[in-house]
């Protein structure tokens, strides 16, 4: 039987850099709509079923309430499990649909929500959606076309290893053990309470860490796309140390908020390398998310994996299915 997955997030696009800087408001009305395409773009496939996170907001409730006037093939369902209103939901989603050997998830959200995905997901491949604040991991899908990818991988229509790849992660670990990881970027903030999760002080800033950095990029990526562009295929990502002493690059933070940032030094992390960190008195952000409060008796490392989540290419699905005559028939 072929399953895909729904993972969306109901508080991406709304966290407090709507204030410091110009990002927009992804509504959950937008959000709705797009879950909305997606489950139109998978039931064109002839996908049997289809499984949506819960939320508080009724995200998926209100997409089918929606579509009820259509008359639809695939059986949609939201999933029974018990929710909190936190990133812990996702996990918990992303871990059931795993269990459940779906054979796609499509994700709404941003960087944030793409990395607690990414921690439960396993082996099942990711078509995320953009919704998010920071969006380097994510990238604009337009939801409909989303959902037919979704459908053509979830039907064997293409080679799943010939239209996906594995995204470069940086997994953190202290004494051996792992305690989290990050899509994008991992960076070390001066201070001893998390407070706002949401990272925009370039001045607090001391430690970058990238898996990549691609020009066009919003965020802490772009501070090493100004130094070096460095791609999601790239086998290496950057180390940064801020900090006087070297040079200043200029990169746009958050949207409409661009920034001098002095840059102590720079240098390639390759594949496999692992890390340390310096923590006195930090906390650790993660994809653009203030995390963890780093113990000062403890050591901590970063080891950049190539072997992170595997990510459909929307486009190349597509492509790939169209040379099947997937979508043509006779008549």
């Amino acid at each position: 039987m072929s399953k895909v997955g729904i993972i969306a997030n109901p508080a991406s696009g709304k966290d407090i850099r709507r204030l410091v800087s110009h990002a927009t408001v992804i509504s959950n009305a937008e959000k709705t709509d797009v879950i909305r395409r997606v489950i139109l773009g998978l039931d064109s496939t002839g996908v049997e079923e289809v499984w949506i996170m819960p939320d508080f907001y009724g995200l998926g409730l209100r997409a089918m309430e929606a579509l009820s006037h259509h008359s639809l093939k695939v059986q949609v369902s939201i999933m029974d499990m018990v929710i909190e209103g936190t990133q812990e939901d996702s996990v918990r989603a992303a871990r059931i649909m795993e269990e459940a050997k779906m054979d796609c998830i499509v994700t709404l959200g941003g960087d944030g929500t793409n990395r607690v995905v990414s921690k439960a997901c396993g082996q099942v491949p990711l078509i995320p959606i953009s919704t998010g604040t920071n969006n380097v991991f994510p990238v604009m899908n337009e939801g409909t076309t989303a959902g037919m990818a979704a459908g053509i991988l979830a039907r064997r229509i293409v080679d799943r290893e010939g239209v996906s790849r594995r995204a470069k992660v940086l997994r953190l670990r202290s004494r051996g053990e792992e305690k989290d990881l990050a899509l994008i970027d991992a960076v070390v903030v001066t201070g001893s309470f998390i407070g706002a999760r949401a990272l925009w002080e370039t001045h607090k800033i001391r430690q970058i860490v990238l898996t990549q950095a691609e020009p066009g990029s919003i965020g802490m990526s772009a501070i090493g796309a100004a130094l070096s562009p460095t791609g999601r295929r790239d086998p290496f990502g950057l180390f940064i140390e801020l900090g006087p002493g070297g040079q200043a690059v200029r990169a746009p933070i958050a949207p409409g908020l661009i920034q001098e940032v002095p840059i102590h030094r720079w240098r390639f992390l390759q594949a496999g390398e692992t890390i340390g960190l310096s923590h006195p008195s930090s906390i650790l952000a993660l994809d653009g998310e203030r995390e963890l409060e780093l113990d000062s008796r403890e050591s901590y490392e970063l080891t950049l994996d190539p072997d992170g989540p595997r990510v459909v290419d929307v486009e190349e699905t597509l492509r790939q299915a169209i040379a099947s005559g997937f979508f043509r028939k006779m008549i």
